[in-house]
């Protein structure tokens, strides 16, 4: 059935059944593919008998006899050939092996793939890939590397390996960062037009959707996949180095350049990614971060090793299962709306030339990439409408055959009330969950005014007075309270990560409050004045900064890590 009709026998039709029940008698002289005829009249043959015996009535007969015979594509050798592929080139083959391929499975997602594919076509769509990986044991369960492998052009090209420009897919690592670094899901980022001095120049990242949401707490701008907020949080967590550190812990092997060539644009999608690495990291945040290699043999070694934090773990797949938060720029009923708990990100590369959907459940992690091999443009296709569909599918399929649960939340969490726009906690407000031990601070009278609105701060004074606003009823701008002087750089709990091959001038960070002017000092850390700005040359360890601003003393603290 299988190789005939690309379908188990249970889904074949009486008439395929009887086609099938005809060759057994003469393989070679009724080889359908050589001599279709012959099968054809001993298929009705068999239909004939069927009839006399009962077991099909006149119309089910007269249907059996009239359906046509589509036979599956003839001449391939081999089944899942891109997998079979990948064991070849990196694994030492024996004579008998045994895979962790689920063929049934395999040839399911096979099927799901170009049948998505053949619906993108008019928008120049060519091809893509899926993986489907097993989180308990690592194993990879199904991966198709293209549309099709038999294609003469580009068939045989792996995309389940090859390098792609990775979207906004690695923005939940830069969240998990912010969490360990003390952020919460209730931490509000200004999604507001912002300006980042990097080695080469003004970086000024903007949304998907070009607009600016103002005070967003993390949640949302994670569930939303926000631009500017994701490059504030990288920022704030410790920069480009940390991130592209964890992607590594996590068995991203496509980043070999120095921190400085990604700079925080490396959690929007500067970098390249490969679908089977990219999907087993996922497999990390779905394991609760606790990360395994990929396994592609059943002897293959099934080491485990816990890289983040439970409770920070659970907090992301919390945020990426949330449909209700992101709502705002992908609706309520897109493909990454489950009945079930699945936890999923899109991703999509500039000039829509790659783009990808990743979703995790407890039991198994699925990665599709949808693109061209060439690297032409697609026509507006995102990953939401160009992948996504097909993780859907995948896991719909595995939900059917295997059954799925909800995400165990880890002990030492709480939840709380918070203002939706403050992110301090409210008698009355959203719940959000918090690691028990780093709850936000209380709302206090001083954050709103004489009408109960909140009062934002001069960050906002841009987005404030635009079209993009939709808080003039909940929230007004108060110059005043912005012009309290404040740390704005380093946040309190940054984490900077040290590469040791850069060089000694990268080894500092500036210091700033919302003042003209500030005298800083640590008792740790070198302060060194600098064509009118302030820079602290980093050294390992946990350090405390003071500024004096008119009498005033502000402190922040850091944290040092040699990478």
């Amino acid at each position: 059935a299988w190789f005939f009709f690309d379908k188990p026998l249970t889904d074949v039709s009486p008439a395929e059944a009887a086609f099938l029940a005809a060759l057994p008698n003469g393989p070679s002289r009724l080889n359908p593919h050589r001599h279709f005829d012959r099968a054809k009249r001993r298929q009705l043959t068999i239909l004939d008998r069927m009839r006399r015996l009962g077991w099909l009535n006149a119309d089910a007969h007269r249907r059996a006899c009239a359906e046509p015979i589509a036979l599956h594509r003839a001449g391939r050798a081999f089944a899942a050939a891109h997998f079979v592929d990948l064991v070849r080139q990196q694994r030492e083959v024996k004579t008998n092996v045994r895979t962790t391929l689920d063929l049934p499975l395999n040839r399911f997602v096979d099927r799901t793939l170009s049948n998505s594919l053949d619906r993108l076509t008019q928008r120049n769509v060519s091809n893509g890939a899926v993986v489907v990986i097993e989180n308990a044991t690592g194993n990879v369960l199904a991966l198709v590397g293209s549309r099709d492998y038999f294609e003469a052009e580009s068939g045989q090209v792996n995309g389940a390996w090859a390098p792609r420009s990775a979207g906004s897919t690695f923005k939940p690592f830069t969240y998990l960062l912010a969490l360990e670094s003390g952020m919460t899901p209730a931490t509000v980022i200004a999604d507001v037009p912002t300006d980042f001095a990097t080695s080469t120049g003004v970086f000024s990242p903007q949304n998907f959707n070009r607009q600016f949401h103002g005070p967003m707490r993390l949640r949302l701008a994670l569930a939303n996949s926000l631009n500017v907020s994701a490059v504030k949080v990288l920022e704030a967590a410790g920069g480009a180095a940390g991130l592209q550190n964890r992607l590594r812990e996590c068995g991203l092997t496509t980043l070999g350049a120095k921190a400085n060539h990604y700079g925080l644009g490396l959690t929007i999608g500067n970098a390249e990614a490969r679908l089977l690495e990219l999907t087993n990291a996922y497999a990390t945040l779905a394991r609760m971060g606790v990360h395994r290699p990929v396994r592609l043999l059943a002897g293959d070694p099934t080491g485990a090793r816990r890289i983040f934090d439970a409770r920070h773990a659970w907090l992301i797949a919390d945020m990426l299962s949330d449909n209700a938060a992101r709502a705002q720029s992908f609706g309520w009923e897109s493909a990454l709306a489950f009945e079930f708990p699945v936890a999923c990100k899109t991703g999509t590369s500039s000039d829509f030339r790659d783009n990808w959907a990743l979703g995790f459940t407890p039991e198994f992690t699925v990665g599709v990439w949808v693109g061209n091999f060439d690297g032409a443009p697609m026509q507006n296709v995102s990953g939401v409408t160009g992948a996504a569909p097909v993780m859907h599918a995948v896991m719909e399929h595995l939900r059917a055959r295997f059954g799925t649960t909800d995400f165990v939340r880890p002990t030492g969490m709480v939840r709380a009330e918070v203002n939706p726009i403050t992110g301090r906690r409210a008698g009355q407000g959203v719940a959000e969950w918090f690691v028990a031990d780093n709850l936000p601070p209380r709302e206090m009278p001083d954050d709103f005014d004489a009408d109960g609105k909140v009062k934002l701060g001069a960050d906002y004074a841009e987005w404030f007075a635009g079209a993009d606003n939709t808080l003039r009823k909940h929230a007004v701008l108060d110059v005043a309270q912005a012009a309290k002087v404040r740390v704005l750089s380093p946040l309190p709990g940054t984490v900077y990560y040290l590469d040791s091959d850069l060089p000694p001038s990268s080894r500092q960070v500036r210091l700033r409050v919302n003042a003209t002017s500030a005298r800083w000092s640590s008792q740790t850390l070198e302060c060194v004045a600098r064509d009118g700005d302030v820079f602290v040359r980093l050294q390992p360890g946990r350090h405390r900064l003071t500024a004096e601003v008119d009498g005033q003393r502000l402190e922040t603290w850091i944290e040092v890590e040699e990478l």
